[in-house]
């Protein structure tokens, strides 16, 4: 059986935290950010590789309409 990885695991905890405190802008079809690279990692409650949490700061565009924002590519 395949087993999943670890990293793989942290790292979508990471998203779903940053995600789940962001504020969702109807109006400017914007997400912000309302927590920064720390609070993520306290919000863990576990060891975590520095490497996987975004350097995300409060206020920051995560996503827009635009596909100008930090998490999008």
């Amino acid at each position: 059986m395949h087993k999943r990885n670890s990293e793989k695991l942290q790292a979508r905890r990471v998203r779903r935290i940053i995600f789940s405190t962001a504020f969702y802008d109807r109006s400017g079809c914007e997400v912000v950010c309302r927590v920064s690279r720390l609070d993520v990692m306290a919000l863990l409650n576990e060891p975590v590789d520095i490497s996987l949490v975004p350097d995300v700061e409060k206020g920051e565009v995560l996503l827009d309409s635009r596909g100008r924002g930090s998490l999008q590519r």
